[in-house]
C-alpha cells in the first residue's frame, strides 16, 4: 500500500465524511504528485469497497448499505397493471412498509403510494373508485387525520415531482432513499412521521445506508427545503 493510500484512509478514518478539497489541504505535498492522483486512489478505494462516494466529491469510510425497496415494499403486479394500461407514463408504486426500516416509533403503514403525471393522477382516482378501492387524491392533513387509517390497504394517489431521484429494482420503479427523506418533510400524507420522528429517520437512514448528498439536496431544493437538510447534516458532522 502506497504512503498517500495509507494517508487517506488514516484521514478517513477519523473523518466521517470528507471532500475531495478538505482531503488535498490535509495531505502533505512530500507524497501528493497532484490532484488528479489523488482522485485516482480514491476511485480505486472507493472501487474495493473501503470507501463509499456519498455526493458529488465527498466521500465517507462507514460502511453503508445501498437502500433498495424489498418486493413486500413494492406493487409488481399494480405497477405491469397499469404501464400496460398507460404505456407513455411514468409511475413510481411502493408501500408504506417502506418506511419501516427507518422509523424510530414503528407505525404500520399498510397503504400503496402511485405517483405519476399530475394530469393522469384523477383519471386513477376514478378508476380505482370505479374498482371499489379506497383511494384518496393527493390528501391533506386534514383527510390524513380525519379520514384516513394507514393500517387498512388503502391507495394514495398524488403527483410525481418533476426531477424525482427515482431508482428501478426488478423492471419496477421506485423511489430513492433520497426521495422518501425529503418527500417524508414536505407531503401532507406524511405528517405523521414529521417532527422528531423525521429527524430521528434522517439519523437512521445515514447510520445505515448510502446517501447520496448531492442528489438529496438538488431534489431539496426543488422542495424548498434544501437549507433546512443541509443544516441538519452539518449537525450530524457530514
Amino acid at each position: 500500500m502506497s504512503e498517500l493510500q495509507t494517508h487517506i484512509l488514516e484521514y478517513a478514518s477519523s473523518h466521517p465524511s470528507f471532500s475531495i478539497v478538505e482531503l488535498l489541504s490535509a495531505t502533505p505535498k512530500s507524497i501528493l504528485s497532484s490532484r488528479a492522483t489523488l482522485e485516482w486512489y480514491l476511485g480505486q478505494l472507493t472501487k474495493n469497497g473501503k470507501l463509499s462516494r456519498i455526493g458529488k466529491g465527498r466521500y465517507s469510510s462507514r460502511p453503508h448499505s445501498i437502500f433498495i425497496p424489498q418486493p413486500r415494499e413494492t406493487d409488481a403486479e399494480l405497477f405491469h397493471q397499469l404501464k400496460t394500461a398507460y404505456p407513455e407514463a411514468t409511475f413510481c408504486i411502493y408501500k408504506g412498509s417502506i418506511f419501516a426500516p427507518l422509523q424510530h416509533h414503528l407505525s404500520y403503514n399498510a397503504m400503496t403510494y402511485i405517483e405519476t403525471q399530475r394530469e393522469l393522477t384523477e383519471v386513477l382516482f376514478h378508476r380505482f373508485q370505479g374498482e371499489g378501492k379506497v383511494v384518496f387524491h393527493r390528501p391533506n392533513k386534514k383527510i390524513l387525520y380525519d379520514y384516513i387509517d394507514i393500517s387498512k390497504p388503502i391507495f394514495i394517489i398524488k403527483p410525481l415531482i418533476t426531477g424525482s431521484p427515482l431508482q428501478e429494482v426488478t423492471g419496477i420503479t421506485v423511489p430513492t432513499l433520497e426521495k422518501l427523506l425529503v418527500d417524508i418533510r414536505c407531503d401532507a400524507d406524511f405528517d405523521y412521521m414529521g417532527g422528531s420522528e423525521s429527524a430521528r429517520m434522517l439519523e437512521n437512514a445515514v447510520s445505515l445506508y448510502a446517501i447520496n448528498t448531492t442528489k438529496l439536496f438538488r431534489y431539496a431544493g426543488r422542495r424548498h427545503c434544501r437549507e433546512q437538510f443541509m443544516e441538519e447534516f452539518n449537525q450530524l458532522g457530514l
